[in-house]
Formats: C-alpha cells, sequence, structure tokens
C-alpha cells in the first residue's frame, strides 16, 4: 500500500503493509520515519543539501561512498566535530535514512553505522513524493508540464 499525505508542511513516504501503521498524537507516522520537511526544501542549493542540512548530507555521502563507519571513523574523514556527528547519525537513524548496530570489540562496545538506501534511493524516494504531491495538487496541468521535460537532457 503506498499513500502520501502532507500535513503541516511535512512531505512523508508512506509505502508502508498494514502492520507498520502507527497513530500518535493525531499525526499519521508509518515505520515511525518522518521524510523531508517541505518547508526546508531550499531549491536555490546544490544536491542533497536542497533536502537535507550539509552535515547530514556531508555524513550520508561518506556513509555512501565508504560504507560501514563509527563515530570515529565519520569525525576522522569529515572533520565534523564528533559531538554533531553523534547527533546527526541519531536523527538519521531515527529518521530511517542509517542503521546502527553495535560490537564488542576489545570489551569495549562499539556502534557502527551504514546507510539504509543507496543515494539513487533515496533520490527516487523524494522525487516520487514530490511529484505525487503536484499531481495531487494540480492533476492534468502537472501532468501536461511534465511532458515537456521529455525531450530536455538531463544532467
Amino acid at each position: 500500500m503506498v499513500i502520501s499525505i502532507f500535513p503541516d508542511n511535512v512531505l512523508w513516504d508512506l509505502s508502508f503493509s498494514k502492520e507498520l501503521l502507527c497513530v500518535t498524537f493525531n499525526t499519521l507516522y508509518v515505520n515511525c520515519k518522518l521524510m523531508v520537511r517541505l518547508d526546508q526544501i531550499d531549491l536555490s542549493k546544490e544536491g542533497l543539501n536542497k533536502f537535507f542540512s550539509p552535515i547530514e548530507t556531508r555524513i550520508m555521502k561518506t556513509l555512501w561512498s565508504e560504507g560501514e563507519m563509527t563515530t570515529t571513523m565519520l569525525t576522522e574523514k569529515t572533520n565534523i566535530p564528533l559531538t554533531s556527528v553523534a547527533g546527526t547519525l541519531d536523527r538519521l537513524v531515527k529518521a530511517g535514512y542509517a542503521a546502527r548496530h553495535s560490537e564488542t570489540i576489545k570489551g569495549r562496545i562499539k556502534y557502527f553505522y551504514e546507510p539504509i538506501f543507496s543515494e539513487k534511493e533515496i533520490a527516487i524516494k523524494i522525487t516520487n513524493s514530490i511529484l505525487d504531491r503536484l499531481v495531487d495538487t494540480f492533476g492534468p496541468l502537472a501532468i501536461e508540464n511534465f511532458s515537456k521535460y521529455s525531450g530536455k537532457k538531463i544532467i
């Protein structure tokens, strides 16, 4: 089942099975994953910075290129302070963009993070959600305008 809704200017990805649906405080969550906030989309920015903070983008791009990493490894690779990396990773895990697992190494617990989706999969999810909302809002006019792009070169 796929549904797209947009309460409170929030863009949600609602691909789910009935068992994963939960409602809290009159807000619909699916897999408890808040997607991109519409009021935070800034089309003047480059790449994923249109939809994510610069730190989120740097962390995700690093995870995509390097694979599984610890907070320390991400700090060294990105030059982002450890506390910022840890807080951002926690938000990315809660939002469903990154996965966390722990391992005990030499008696110490280490947390490892990896992306759940590829960069292409995230782009598809965001694009589909935005396009669905445009079609829901503008109907045939949106479809007519989309057709104008079929002959344009995509970078």
